[in-house]
């Protein structure tokens, strides 16, 4: 559970509360495939300030994300617990975690294209000035 911990809070780069368990319904598990691969999960369900537990219906929601995450990252299906292991915070829920901080060698691959969304019109902007710049040359040419 030590191991656990460290991890966790290096990888989020945050301390975390002294009950782990209480964690795996949270969006801890979400959070942390995120860090591992950006947007793995698209969408994490978050405790309110009014209502400050997530119900067992949205924190299932979450653990399955994650798996889903896991699979996505390459974990092997052997390898990954049940939503309820992770709900119940078992040794097998621990170890599909840990499987999935080892599997992706620690390190965020980096998105694509960058994140505002420009890499489309980029990449349209290089070709119409090397269009542009042939056609000039040509007609300079002639």
């Amino acid at each position: 559970m030590t191991q656990l911990r460290q991890v966790l809070e290096s990888r989020l780069q945050r301390p975390l509360p002294e009950d782990l368990a209480r964690l795996w319904p949270a969006v801890i598990l979400c959070q942390l495939a995120n860090q591992l691969r950006p947007r793995s999960v698209p969408f994490i369900h978050v405790p309110s300030p009014a209502v400050p537990k997530l119900s067992a219906l949205k924190a299932r929601k979450n653990v399955e994300s994650f798996l889903e995450a896991c699979r996505k990252m390459g974990v092997p299906e052997a390898d990954l617990c049940s939503p309820l292991d992770l709900l119940q915070g078992t040794t097998r829920g621990l170890r599909t975690v840990l499987e999935a901080v080892k599997r992706v060698g620690g390190k965020a691959l980096p998105p694509l294209w960058p994140h505002s969304g420009l890499g489309g019109f980029i990449v349209f902007y290089v070709i119409f000035m090397l269009l542009l710049y042939v056609t000039y040359t040509r007609l300079l040419g002639s």
